[in-house]
């Protein structure tokens, strides 16, 4: 994997320099046939011109030419199908994946069959036909039961590969109904293999997504109490549209209040992002403006303001991000946004605080999980 990531490193600075004729020089020097394919697929879909299109296409048109054995073949086709239909060429990819599904389901030996399933069905998750490649995964859990039957061995192996296969195929599946089906599934192929755990882990994910598609984000709000962000990670990524942001808002407090500076301000900004589309409601965005202040972040808590449509809450928030500069040292910024309070009442009596003296009734003290 890691040779795999510095090969497009490489793939994609040659292509800035206007050089692909000598990266394919490099790439059709690699000895493993499927290594060198992958290579000009993602070639392909990097190249700027028409011309290094049309280059590099006839080069990976080749490969299938190459290969030594059904197995092969079938992977080998998928790749290509994927890197055309991700090109543009949809019409041709799906050419190319239909040949890869029906040469892999002709393969009389039932491990190698399971296998070259598994391969075809990821490129076909890449491209997006998760239906077409679910049912590919299917076929490759009965073909791994036959196995079974006469080696054991073997099956545990490869349904450990299957289970495997159907959660990296995560990585681009953004429905969240499909993902519940993939891990579903992930967890009875590693239960026919006997790996209990991971069978239990992908059904607690199916579980997690589940309700993640529901929007609910209080889970997700106390599955980040007990510090599981990869769990509360999951849920954002299939909360609906309209949950989003407030799901990765949540997300980035808690990095904040644990200390992960730069990653919860650049999770903020993608929460931001997402609610000046799908905003939250005033009470929400009250509640957490507010905690965002207490924790010692004022600024972003004045961010969050523009998004707040009662002047009664804005007020409120306006008071409390104040306060929190004024406790900072900064009794500039304070007034400033003491003077921006639309309630007269809360701007007057936040003024005589102020100039109070350093008593300015802020409550000290965070929780550093939310309610």
């Amino acid at each position: 994997m890691e040779a795999k990531r510095m090969w497009i490193e490489r793939i994609e600075e040659y292509v800035r320099r206007d050089r692909v004729p000598d990266v394919v020089r490099f790439i059709i020097n690699e000895e493993n046939g499927i290594v060198k394919v992958e290579l000009l697929a993602e070639l392909l879909k990097r190249v700027t011109t028409l011309e290094d299109y049309q280059y590099v296409k006839g080069e990976l048109m080749k490969c299938r030419y190459e290969v030594p054995d059904r197995k092969t073949k079938a992977l080998v086709l998928s790749i290509i199908g994927e890197a055309l239909f991700s090109s543009g060429d949809e019409k041709e990819g799906i050419k190319f994946f239909k040949e890869a599904m029906s040469v892999a389901r002709s393969i009389g030996i039932e491990k190698w069959r399971a296998e070259a399933l598994i391969g075809v069905a990821l490129n076909m998750v890449r491209a997006g036909f998760y239906e077409d490649a679910f049912y590919l995964f299917i076929d490759a859990f009965e073909a791994v039961s036959a196995v079974k039957k006469r080696e054991s061995v073997s099956a545990i192996r490869l349904f450990r590969k299957l289970g495997d296969s159907m959660i990296f195929s995560l990585e681009w599946v953004d429905s969240g109904e499909w993902a519940v089906e993939f891990l579903r599934s992930a967890s009875e192929a590693y239960a026919e293999g006997g790996l209990e755990i991971l069978s239990r882990n992908a059904e607690a994910k199916a579980v997690l997504i589940e309700r993640a598609v529901e929007g609910d984000v209080g889970l997700l709000r106390r599955i980040l109490a007990e510090d599981w962000l990869d769990g509360a990670v999951i849920m954002a990524r299939y909360m609906p549209p309209e949950k989003r942001g407030s799901a990765f808002l949540e997300i980035s407090f808690w990095l904040l209040a644990n200390e992960k500076k730069n990653l919860g301000q650049q999770v903020f900004e993608d929460a931001l992002s997402l609610l000046s589309r799908f905003r939250a409601s005033d009470d929400y965005l009250t509640t957490i403006a507010f905690d965002f202040a207490k924790l010692g972040y004022p600024d972003l808590a004045m961010r969050l303001t523009k998004l707040i449509r009662s002047k009664e809450m804005l007020s409120k928030v306006l008071s409390r991000v104040a306060l929190e500069y004024f406790r900072q040292g900064d009794e500039f910024m304070a007034k400033t946004i003491i003077l921006a309070i639309p309630d007269e009442t809360i701007k007057n009596k936040l003024l005589q605080q102020i100039g109070g003296g350093s008593n300015v009734g802020y409550e000290q003290g965070l929780p550093i999980t939310r309610g």
